[in-house]
């Protein structure tokens, strides 16, 4: 379980200066910045006059500039479906740059998966299977799978297209995180060692505590359920960020509020552990 555990994500801005100044204010609070691992964006690279790789400077900038660097890091959330030879170019555009997280999705081919592995070598590949404001029933309409299911699933096929094209110097696996609501955590974290003799980290999004209202999110739970259940990193905006004022509940209280139930996630592992 980490430390930080936190990931915010910053989407929805219009303004540049809106944006990077956010981001400095949050880096500059002790809360937040105590739990905060990641700082993920995702439609920001497409906002003008800057282009994406010179969005994640501006931002890297503002992290080392608040001494954070070796805390925080860039999450570029942008979920890459395409064919291997379109990858392969837009990987090249963030080859030399400071983002430690991609998500793509599992619908890449094998040499797909390749070509943005040696592009991006020091950055963590995050599978990305059934986004988590679909339903249970709509996995179940669509695919005749519980999503639990799926994404294990799909992580077993892009693990099989992924090997016949790798060779010995490549990584050994086609990703390195894998992107599941709460629901689907216990699921996950009990079938993959067996079947890839390996643990893969966990990004969960879907948090939302009981003072929260439930957002755009379908499959949802606490912060302190989803870290039990084997969450390694956790995407929280509003819980973190604005509070639930129609409940009473500010942004400062919020806060306090969630680091107090991750400390308490730990305290439970602990002894769990003992």
């Amino acid at each position: 379980m980490k430390k930080n555990p936190i990931i915010i994500p910053y989407d929805g801005y219009r303004y540049p200066d809106e944006l990077l100044n956010e981001i400095e204010s949050d880096l500059s609070n002790p809360i937040i910045a105590d739990l905060m691992s990641y700082i993920k964006i995702n439609d920001v690279v497409f906002m003008r006059p800057f282009s994406g790789p010179d969005w994640i400077y501006r931002i890297w900038k503002i992290i080392v500039k608040n001494k954070l660097d070796e805390q925080v890091g860039i999450f570029l959330d942008l979920k890459l479906a395409d064919t291997s030879g379109t990858l392969k170019n837009i990987a090249a555009h963030f080859a030399s740059f400071q983002q430690k997280i991609l998500t793509v999705r599992s619908s890449l081919s094998g040499k797909g998966f390749l070509e943005v592995k040696r592009a991006l070598p020091d950055t963590k590949i995050a599978l990305v299977s059934f986004l988590t404001d679909n339903s249970e029933q709509d996995c179940l309409e669509g695919y005749g799978l519980f999503p639990e299911e799926k994404i294990l699933h799909d992580m077993r096929i892009t693990q099989r297209k992924y090997e016949k094209v790798r060779n010995e110097t490549d990584p050994q696996f086609a990703f390195d995180m894998v992107v599941c609501s709460p629901k689907e955590l216990e699921y996950i974290c009990r079938n993959e060692e067996p079947i890839f003799n390996h643990k893969f980290e966990k990004i969960t999004p879907g948090i939302r505590d009981e003072w929260m209202t439930k957002g755009q999110q379908a499959r949802v739970t606490g912060v302190k359920q989803a870290l039990l259940k084997g969450a390694d990193y956790v995407v929280m905006g509003s819980q973190m960020k604005k509070g639930n004022p129609k409940k009473g509940i500010s942004a400062e209280e919020s806060q306090k509020l969630t680091s107090l139930a991750i400390l308490e996630a730990f305290a439970e592992k602990k002894e769990g552990e003992n």
